[in-house]
């Protein structure tokens, strides 16, 4: 017969067995989510795409015509800040002709002066590209600035929470609606990606004279309260 302390002694190696299984297990699993969360080629999930409508009415703005932007592209040809939809609106205030510009982005990480460097046809000299950024409450950030006697208003409108400007303010937004327990069901099935970074990316300009730039600016922030406002609610489903 074994005795006891043999019997006692060969459970406790199972036991231990099992527990170093186990600790491998979750630390496998803890590096995976890691990877998952972190790593934006990991955590991306394919989404649908989204068709702009043909028509937009804002408020006191006048419709002129809306073309599709030609800088659309696939999602498998880009892995970061694909641009898989556009469309450019043109308005008139008063007198002042308005463009907007919005472009459905995905697997971004919300730089918008990366974005406005890589698909439009602006060629700043390096370093930064806004005047300045300002935060409206209960909107959120954007920047402004001038270039060949236009001015120019951009910023992300996002899934969740206010519009963010830079890649912290974007990332900020993610942590506190994406990181949920409610999420990482469809995340684990595959419907939804863990951190969700798509982006509405709103891109307004009107002619200005380089000595009335601030009044440029000030129209184009009304122009943007409305537009927000407008596109918040129509943020595109996955």
């Amino acid at each position: 017969m074994i005795k006891f302390s043999q019997w006692k002694k060969e459970m406790r190696f199972w036991v231990n067995i099992r527990i170093s299984l186990l600790a491998i297990t979750c630390i496998g699993v803890f590096l995976t989510l890691v990877k998952l969360i972190f790593d934006a080629d990991a955590a991306s999930h394919k989404v649908s795409n989204f068709v702009f409508p043909p028509n937009v009415l804002l408020i006191d703005g006048k419709t002129l015509e809306s073309q599709l932007l030609i800088d659309k592209v696939v999602q498998e040809s880009r892995k970061y800040d694909a641009v898989i939809a556009g469309r450019r609106y043109q308005y008139r205030y008063n007198s002042i002709p308005l463009d907007i510009e919005m472009r459905y982005v995905v697997g971004t990480s919300g730089n918008v002066e990366g974005l406005i460097k890589n698909n439009t046809a602006i060629n700043l000299p390096p370093g930064k590209v806004f005047k300045t950024v300002r935060q409206q409450l209960g909107i959120g950030y954007y920047g402004l600035f001038t270039y060949q006697n236009k001015a120019y208003l951009s910023s992300c409108i996002n899934p969740q929470g206010d519009s963010t400007v830079t890649t912290e303010q974007f990332l900020h937004n993610r942590h506190i609606y994406n990181i949920r327990f409610n999420r990482f069901f469809p995340w684990l099935l595959g419907k939804q990606s863990f951190l969700d970074r798509r982006c509405l990316w709103a891109h307004l300009s009107i002619p200005v004279n380089n000595a009335d730039s601030q009044s440029a600016y000030q129209f184009l922030e009304k122009a943007w309260l409305s537009c927000y406002r407008w596109w918040s609610p129509r943020f595109p489903k996955h």
